[in-house]
Parts: structure tokens; C-alpha cells; sequence
């Protein structure tokens, strides 16, 4: 039995650190180009794909496609240099899903 891989899809310098830790990197640049490679990350031969948070607003379409299949997981992570907080929301809100409450500590705004 062949293990699944672990891809992951974002901007060159967000995903160029994972090639060494074996990750299949595809890096894109432009909307256009994720929506294109997303086909073939979903097909099957991947168990994980990791997706910047850029190009998940790309492609967030086509992962609820996905989102049924036992794979691939998606996993949204931060680019390179800022986070726009989608990962962060949708994990909250399964959180809020499974347990009726959000298990994370807001600040209050001063």
C-alpha cells in the first residue's frame, strides 16, 4: 500500500520552505493557476494539501466540492508575511459546530 502524499499550493515564497520535508510544492502566482492545478490536487494521489490563505479564496469553490471525501483534507494556512484570518475562522466555526461554543478567547477591544 502506497502512502499519500502532501501537497502544498500557495505563493512561491510561501511554499518554497516545504519542498525539503518532502511536501510535492506547487507554487502559483495567479488565481487562474490554482483553479487550473486544482484538478489534479483533488484527484486522489494526495492525502493532505495545504493551501495558502490567498489561494484558498481562489479555489474555495472547488474545496467544498472535496470537502466529503476522506481525501484530501484541505488544510488553509497563512502565507508568507500576513494572515487574513480564514483558516483561523473556519476552524472556529467547527469548533462552534461540534460543540455549541467557541473554545477561542477574543480580546476585547479597548
Amino acid at each position: 500500500m502506497q502512502m499519500a502524499q502532501i501537497a502544498i499550493v500557495g505563493d512561491s515564497t510561501s511554499v518554497a520552505g516545504f519542498r525539503p520535508l518532502g511536501f510535492a510544492v506547487f507554487p502559483v502566482e495567479r488565481a487562474e493557476d490554482a483553479r487550473e492545478l486544482w484538478n489534479e490536487l483533488a484527484g486522489g494521489e494526495y492525502g493532505v494539501v495545504f493551501v495558502t490563505e490567498p489561494v484558498y479564496s481562489a479555489v474555495e469553490d472547488l474545496v467544498a466540492e472535496v470537502l466529503d471525501r476522506p481525501v484530501p483534507a484541505v488544510t488553509i494556512i497563512p502565507g508568507a508575511g500576513s494572515s487574513g484570518g480564514v483558516g483561523g475562522a473556519k476552524i472556529n466555526r467547527a469548533i462552534e459546530r461540534a460543540l455549541g461554543t467557541s473554545m477561542l478567547i477574543r480580546e476585547e477591544e479597548e
